[in-house]
């Protein structure tokens, strides 16, 4: 593995992001924006937005391995995106409960 702190962290604000998007949908009455997501959450429940959260975490990381091994550089730069965009549906979806809550 050429990024494994870059993937750790991808898996933690994937994980993060399910913990995140169930808290809202079942504590707050919210809603997946995200229509192949609630697709899946209507037809599988939480296990089906497990199953794409976790589908495409490998996909990104066979993404970054490959681009990696051409280009090192683009391969950390597309691991760091990855992380970062990764991160910000935990951001916003923690606001909304803050904001919820006080």
């Amino acid at each position: 593995m050429l990024y494994p702190n870059h993937y750790a962290w991808f898996i933690l604000a994937s994980t993060l992001d399910i913990l995140v998007t169930h808290t809202i949908l079942h504590y707050f009455g919210g809603w997946e924006v995200n229509a192949v997501a609630q697709g899946l959450i209507e037809r599988f429940g939480v296990w089906g937005l497990v199953g794409l959260k976790y589908s495409s975490v490998i996909f990104v990381i066979l993404v970054c391995e490959i681009q990696g091994k051409r280009n090192r550089a683009r391969g950390a730069m597309l691991a760091t995106a990855a992380v970062v965009i990764a991160a910000m549906p935990v951001g916003i979806g923690l606001m909304q409960i803050w904001a919820w809550t006080r």
